[in-house]
């Protein structure tokens, strides 16, 4: 390492050509990585509908969506839940985790 330093000292011109094909090397691998910011990923996400045609969000709320909601919950690997109850429809919506397979 110390033969190293000194070459580096008496070929100065040397030195400087090993640190600029470094750079120029990394900079060419630098842009030919590839990576991107906002991969595709296609979220493991299921769907759960339910129809009662004539029932309120309230009545659909209390009598389906929450029933199945506590057996969607028991899933194990599940990220987020979300639902959504309207007039004679509701939804459930689980997210698993990425590493999840559906």
């Amino acid at each position: 390492m110390q033969r190293l330093a000194e070459l580096c000292i008496r070929l100065p011109v040397f030195a400087s050509m090993i640190v600029l094909f470094l750079v120029v090397v990394g900079a060419v691998a630098y842009f030919h990585l590839d990576v991107d910011k906002h991969p595709e990923v296609e979220l493991p996400m299921i769907q759960v509908r339910t129809f009662l045609p004539g029932a309120s969000p309230e009545e659909l709320e209390v009598s389906i969506t929450q029933v199945v909601e506590e057996a969607v919950n028991t899933v194990e690997g599940l990220a987020e839940l979300r639902s959504q109850s309207g007039q004679g429809n509701s939804g459930v919506f689980p997210t698993f985790n990425l590493n999840r397979s559906i």
